[in-house]
């Protein structure tokens, strides 16, 4: 064994940077001041950042990984949904193509109440399909969008003469 000055000696020597430290270094460094920028920012950058951005990007994910994109239009004025009666309806009024979205499970049926506010406004004579194939109300509509639409997720309403008789 050395004696212990000699290791002392030889301890002195080991060199205190290495080749690779200026990246541990510099990594620590922007940590700090990235840390330093943000605890004395503004509270509404702040918020932003760390609440907004993160939330609007995670709902926008979660909707397209749980449920579907539907374009709705209308071909006859007779079947378009009522305007809202609330305070801002004449913004709210309908417009072709509006999106809608649903889940996998839900049906014609469905589609037809929302777009059209409850079961109880949904016109009795409208039918929905596309690219002329009509759907029944009891259909899934992502099934019957993939079989019927060839994955074109743009639906029409339209009202059926044979169905007001």
């Amino acid at each position: 064994p050395l004696p212990p000055l000699r290791r002392a000696a030889m301890a002195a020597g080991m060199p205190k940077r290495w080749a690779w430290s200026f990246l541990t270094e510099g990594i620590a460094f922007r940590a700090g001041r990235l840390y330093e920028t943000f605890w004395n920012s503004q509270s509404n950058v702040k918020y932003t950042v760390l609440f907004l951005y993160p939330g609007a990007l995670f709902w926008v994910r979660w909707r397209a990984e749980t449920k579907y994109k539907y374009n709705v239009f209308v071909a006859d004025k007779a079947v378009e949904p009522p305007e809202p009666t609330h305070r801002f309806g004449k913004y709210f009024k309908w417009k072709n193509g509006s999106t809608y979205y649903f889940k996998a499970m839900d049906t014609v049926k469905d589609l037809k109440e929302t777009v059209y506010g409850g079961a109880d406004k949904v016109p009795k004579s409208v039918r929905v399909g596309c690219y002329g194939r009509m759907m029944e109300d009891s259909d899934n509509l992502a099934l019957a969008v993939r079989t019927f639409c060839k994955r074109d997720p743009k639906l029409v309403l339209w009202e059926e003469d044979a169905a007001q008789a």
